[in-house]
Protein backbone atom coordinates (compact mmCIF):
# COMPACT_ATOMS: atom_id res chain seq x y z
CA UNK A 1 0.00 0.00 0.00
CA UNK A 2 1.42 3.38 -0.99
CA UNK A 3 1.86 6.05 1.68
CA UNK A 4 2.48 9.78 1.55
CA UNK A 5 6.03 10.58 2.64
CA UNK A 6 6.60 13.74 4.64
CA UNK A 7 9.83 15.10 6.10
CA UNK A 8 10.05 17.15 9.27
CA UNK A 9 12.08 20.33 8.79
CA UNK A 10 15.17 18.84 10.46
CA UNK A 11 15.05 15.84 8.10
CA UNK A 12 14.68 18.21 5.16
CA UNK A 13 17.84 19.98 6.34
CA UNK A 14 19.55 16.57 6.55
CA UNK A 15 18.53 15.84 2.96
CA UNK A 16 19.72 19.25 1.76
CA UNK A 17 23.17 18.59 3.26
CA UNK A 18 23.34 15.23 1.51
CA UNK A 19 22.28 16.83 -1.78
CA UNK A 20 25.37 19.01 -1.62
CA UNK A 21 27.49 15.85 -1.36
CA UNK A 22 26.18 14.56 -4.69
CA UNK A 23 24.49 11.48 -3.18
CA UNK A 24 20.92 12.70 -3.44
CA UNK A 25 19.75 10.07 -5.96
CA UNK A 26 20.47 7.15 -3.61
CA UNK A 27 18.45 8.78 -0.83
CA UNK A 28 15.56 9.63 -3.16
CA UNK A 29 15.35 6.00 -4.27
CA UNK A 30 14.99 4.95 -0.63
CA UNK A 31 12.38 7.63 0.11
CA UNK A 32 10.39 6.35 -2.88
CA UNK A 33 10.76 2.81 -1.51
CA UNK A 34 9.18 4.03 1.74
CA UNK A 35 6.42 5.66 -0.32
CA UNK A 36 5.71 2.34 -2.06
CA UNK A 37 6.12 -0.09 0.86
CA UNK A 38 5.19 1.94 3.95
CA UNK A 39 5.81 -0.02 7.14
CA UNK A 40 7.05 -2.99 5.10
CA UNK A 41 10.20 -1.03 4.22
CA UNK A 42 13.20 -2.44 6.11
CA UNK A 43 13.55 -2.95 9.87
CA UNK A 44 11.67 -1.95 13.02
CA UNK A 45 13.69 -0.21 15.73
CA UNK A 46 13.51 -0.83 19.46
CA UNK A 47 14.58 0.71 22.75
CA UNK A 48 13.86 4.46 22.70
CA UNK A 49 12.62 4.29 19.10
CA UNK A 50 9.91 1.65 19.36
CA UNK A 51 7.38 2.28 16.60
CA UNK A 52 10.03 3.74 14.31
CA UNK A 53 11.78 2.03 11.41
CA UNK A 54 15.17 2.34 9.73
CA UNK A 55 16.15 2.00 6.10
CA UNK A 56 19.77 1.68 5.08
CA UNK A 57 21.15 3.69 2.17
CA UNK A 58 24.00 2.92 -0.19
CA UNK A 59 26.98 1.35 1.54
CA UNK A 60 24.96 0.89 4.75
CA UNK A 61 26.71 3.85 6.37
CA UNK A 62 23.59 6.02 6.21
CA UNK A 63 20.12 5.59 7.66
CA UNK A 64 16.65 7.00 7.15
CA UNK A 65 14.61 6.83 10.36
CA UNK A 66 10.85 7.04 9.88
CA UNK A 67 7.45 6.16 11.33
CA UNK A 68 4.26 5.15 9.52
CA UNK A 69 0.97 6.21 11.10
CA UNK A 70 -1.47 3.47 12.25
CA UNK A 71 -3.70 3.98 9.18
CA UNK A 72 -0.69 3.30 6.90
CA UNK A 73 -1.34 6.56 5.03
CA UNK A 74 1.61 8.77 6.07
CA UNK A 75 5.29 8.03 6.66
CA UNK A 76 7.09 10.74 8.63
CA UNK A 77 10.83 10.99 8.09
CA UNK A 78 12.63 12.00 11.28
CA UNK A 79 16.35 11.67 10.41
CA UNK A 80 18.39 11.16 7.28
CA UNK A 81 21.94 10.72 8.39
CA UNK A 82 25.25 9.03 8.93
CA UNK A 83 25.17 5.90 11.06
CA UNK A 84 28.58 6.72 12.54
CA UNK A 85 28.70 5.95 16.26
CA UNK A 86 24.91 5.52 16.29
CA UNK A 87 24.62 9.32 16.08
CA UNK A 88 21.57 9.20 13.81
CA UNK A 89 19.68 7.14 16.41
CA UNK A 90 20.55 9.55 19.22
CA UNK A 91 19.36 12.43 17.03
CA UNK A 92 16.22 10.48 16.08
CA UNK A 93 15.33 10.00 19.76
CA UNK A 94 15.65 13.75 20.36
CA UNK A 95 13.54 14.63 17.34
CA UNK A 96 10.96 11.91 18.05
CA UNK A 97 10.21 13.40 21.46
CA UNK A 98 8.90 16.58 19.82
CA UNK A 99 7.61 15.10 16.56
CA UNK A 100 3.99 16.10 17.17
CA UNK A 101 5.00 19.78 17.21
CA UNK A 102 7.35 19.56 14.22
CA UNK A 103 6.52 21.18 10.90
CA UNK A 104 6.64 18.79 7.95
CA UNK A 105 6.64 19.02 4.17
CA UNK A 106 5.66 16.53 1.48
CA UNK A 107 8.33 14.68 -0.45
CA UNK A 108 7.50 16.77 -3.53
CA UNK A 109 7.88 20.05 -1.63
CA UNK A 110 11.10 18.76 -0.09
CA UNK A 111 12.50 18.09 -3.55
CA UNK A 112 11.65 21.60 -4.69
CA UNK A 113 13.43 23.03 -1.66
CA UNK A 114 16.48 20.79 -2.01
CA UNK A 115 16.89 21.87 -5.62
CA UNK A 116 16.59 25.52 -4.65
CA UNK A 117 19.34 27.65 -3.25
CA UNK A 118 20.23 27.77 0.45
CA UNK A 119 18.61 31.19 0.61
CA UNK A 120 15.38 29.77 -0.86
CA UNK A 121 15.39 26.85 1.62
CA UNK A 122 15.87 29.22 4.55
CA UNK A 123 13.02 31.45 3.32
CA UNK A 124 10.72 28.41 2.92
CA UNK A 125 11.52 27.24 6.46
CA UNK A 126 10.72 30.67 7.86
CA UNK A 127 7.47 30.77 5.84
CA UNK A 128 6.34 27.39 7.22
CA UNK A 129 7.18 28.46 10.78
CA UNK A 130 5.12 31.64 10.36
CA UNK A 131 2.21 29.65 8.92
CA UNK A 132 2.36 27.24 11.86
CA UNK A 133 2.27 30.12 14.36
CA UNK A 134 -0.80 31.58 12.62
CA UNK A 135 -2.73 28.28 12.71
Amino acid sequence: MAVRVQLIDDALADLAKLAESGRLKAFLKKLIEIEKKGSQADVALGKGLTGWRKLTVGDRDHRIVFRVNPDETVATICVIGDREDEACYVEAQKRAEDIENADAVSLAEAMMEVHGSRKERKAATKRRAAEARNN
